[in-house]
This record gives structure tokens, sequence and C-alpha cells, in this order.
């Protein structure tokens, strides 16, 4: 929907071919199967959404999406540090479920007059051809049809129609990494009533050493929460509400059994697994295919707890309007946007995937190659945390890069490093 948005200044038509029937009111759907579990679209999300539709935040709002202010609202409890500081960072998030989100963003989009949605189509391959490709789809009758365009966007999550494409095409398929993770997570929502916390979000860590256990609990709209307890590697999981507070009374601090222990989730628990983070390394390739771009979980799928996935396929968007702007003018304006989205998306992702997969490597069921130099990022990550306690500037730093509103380059920049180095002596003396 926002790839489809940022493209629409550009081109005659944009079509949007989509499997599923699209529900007309705020409703889950059978092609989103976590939608029923947490999702957070992160402050730097939430801009890059607005400036590509603007109001849509208002939108957000008044559709019944709760403003959290990041760091003031929520308690963030990590076994090394405590609960962190309860300090205004100068962002917000507007918390709601992803149907919520989905919905507001559709209806902007489809407000657009050169968009087009069209259900009910499952796309089966993309046709290569010199010029321009074309998009094979079937409806549910198994019905085929297909499309030419100037640019096809695969955003269909696992990437499929472009790797078919590679196939097709005889070309070498891109490198990937890929981290084993092995979550699975179980969410209840509930509705605390007149139940009344100082806080509007809640997030409880584990030591890896010890424990692959976290637990969450966000708000969404119509006075409900969502909580849910996630595990790193897990065989077992609460197959029963007495096994999901069972569950939560093994969490570091008792804050989110506390919290839950009186209540009861009128659906049940839901479950979701997710095997690995995968990026597939488009942006290292000399050249793509002509008028083929992926983009978002067909690029990159990230780690689903940390909540990462929304806010930076938002900002691929936004990043692709930028290029889309630059080369207006150009000879070849679709091989230049697909070399320009190219030359700057990696730089975007990654952040966010250092983030996640840093974290991940903490415990010790996780797959994969570690990063270069990972032990010392563990350790200034534990400095970082020691200062962002102590330091008000360095928690706004944080803040910012967490939420994906900032480049990671702040934490490295002379001051914030000379903040945490001085926090770093302080408690070793």
């Amino acid at each position: 929907m926002s790839a489809a948005g940022a493209l629409s200044s550009a081109f005659q038509e944009v079509v949007i071919l989509e499997r599923d029937v699209l529900p007309a009111s705020i409703m889950s759907r059978a092609g989103v199967p976590q939608d029923r579990h947490p999702h957070l679209l992160l402050a730097g999300g939430l801009q890059a959404l607005d400036s590509l539709f603007p109001g849509f935040a208002q939108d957000l709002a008044a559709a019944g999406a709760v403003p959290v202010n990041v760091f003031k609202d929520v308690q963030y409890e990590r076994p090394d540090v405590g609960a962190l500081p309860r300090r205004d960072c100068g962002t917000s998030l507007l918390c709601g479920s992803r149907p919520l989100i989905e919905h507001t963003l559709r209806r902007k989009v489809t407000a657009i007059a050169n968009v087009k949605v069209q259900s009910q189509s499952r796309v089966t391959e993309i046709v290569p051809a010199a010029t321009r490709p074309m998009v094979k789809f079937e409806n549910d009758a198994g019905v085929g049809a297909a499309i030419e365009a100037d640019l096809v966007v695969d955003a269909s999550g696992r990437g499929a129609p472009t790797l078919g494409l590679f196939d097709a095409l005889g070309w070498e398929r891109p490198q990937e990494t890929a981290v084993g993770v092995d979550i699975s997570y179980t969410t209840a929502v509930l509705r605390p009533g007149r139940t009344s916390f100082d806080w509007l979000n809640l997030v409880t860590l584990p030591d890896p050493a010890t424990s692959a256990t976290a637990g969450l609990i966000i708000p969404l709209e119509g006075g409900r929460w969502f909580t849910s307890i996630s595990h790193h590697g897990a065989t077992n999981r609460p197959g029963t509400w007495e096994d999901y507070l069972a569950a939560a009374r093994q969490l570091k601090t008792p804050a989110i059994y506390n919290a839950v222990y009186k209540l009861l989730p009128p659906g049940g628990l839901r479950h979701f697994v997710f095997d690995a983070s995968r990026w597939r390394h488009f942006e290292r390739l000399k050249r793509l295919p002509r008028g083929i771009l992926p983009v978002a979980d067909s690029l990159c799928r990230f780690n689903p707890v940390y909540g990462q996935g929304m806010t930076v396929a938002a900002r691929e968007a936004k990043l692709l309007r930028e290029i889309l702007d630059r080369v207006a003018g150009e000879a070849d304006p679709i091989e230049a946007l697909q070399a320009g989205f190219m030359s700057e998306v990696g730089a975007l992702l990654q952040a966010p995937w250092n983030m996640g997969v840093n974290a991940d490597f903490a415990y010790p069921t996780t797959r994969g190659q570690r990063p270069e130099r990972y032990e010392e990022s563990r350790q200034f990550e534990a400095a970082l945390f020691r200062a962002v306690v102590a330091d008000p500037v360095v928690q706004r730093a944080f803040s910012d890069v967490v939420q994906l509103v900032e480049p990671f380059d702040l934490i490295n920049s002379p001051d914030i490093r000379q903040r945490i180095e001085a926090h770093s002596l302080a408690q070793n003396a």
C-alpha cells in the first residue's frame, strides 16, 4: 500500500494485485496470518507514512489508535539495568491493531485516483521480457490473466515471484543472510476495564543466559490490550490461559503477571511461529531484471518481536518517492530508479537488521553466523544502557535510533560516544 502511494505521482496507473478479498471494515484477513498479534508502527514509520499520505497520523488517531509517549508512557525492563527511566524523549507512537493500521492506510491509498486495488488476484509468476515485464495471476476460480507494466514492485513477503524470475532467466539468486531464531509467541486480547497503571506500554526482557522468555503489553483501540509472551527456540507454548499465566510468572519481573492475572481473554489464545530473519541481498547485484523491484519483506524479513517490519516498509516507500523525484528527468527513469533504490536501501536496512540480530545472538539457540565484532558490540550495548539510565541526552538519542527516526550514526556521534564512555568510567571507578 505504501509503495503504491509512493509511485502514484510518477505513473499513469498503479495496480495492486491482492490475493485476499479485502474487508470493508476493520477486521483480520487470511493473507495476514499474524495480524491477530501485536504490531508496532514505530515513530519513524508513522512519520514516513504521514509524509506520503498527509493526515495519516491524524486519521489513525481518530480511528482509535492510542498515543504512547516514548519513554514517558513506557515501562521497559531489562535484566541488567532494570526499568529504564520514564523520560519524555520527544517522540510518540500510535498503538493499534494491524487491521486498524492497514484499514486506515488502505483508505488513504484507494482515495488516490490512479491507484487500483484488484483483489482475489493471486500472482503466479513474473514473465521475463526485453522491455516490459508481465505479471501473471489467477482469481479464486483459477482463471488466469496478465498485466504488462513498466515497473513491477514485488511486495509479496517472501519474494517468490522475483526469485522465480531469476530462475527463469538462468540468473544466480542473490546471496542471503539468514539468522534462525525459532520464535514462538502467544497472544491474548484483554479488556482491562477500570484497571489502571502508570504505563501504557510494558516490555519485560529476559537474561538470555538463563531465560528465553519475554513479555509485552501494548494498548489497542477500543480500550483493549494485547498481551504477548515470546520464546526463542520454543518447543512448547501455553495452551490455556492458566498456562499463559504460569509463563508470565516466570518472567524476570512480576509486572506483566500482576497486570493480567485477574483478567480473562474473551477470544482465547493465538499462536504464531517465526523461523528465521532473512536478508536477500538484491542490493549487492550488479543489476536487476529490467522493471523489477523487490521491497519490504521480499527484500529483508525481520524478527517480528522487535516491531521493525512495518516501519522499514514505510521508510522504503518514502525512499522510493524521493528517488522517483530525483530520476524524473533521466533518459531511462526505470533503470535509474532501480539502481538508485538499490544503492541506498542497504543503508536503510542495516541499522534495524543489526539491532535485531545482535539481540538474537545473545540466545544460545540462535542459528547462523554471528556478525563481525559481535562481542565488542554486546559490550558497547551494555555500556549504552548504563548511560541511558543515567543520562537523558543518551536516552533520547537511543529512543530516536530505536524508533528509526534517526540513523544509528547518532549513537556513534562524538558527543553521545563521549557521554557513554564517561558513564562507563564512572561505573568502573
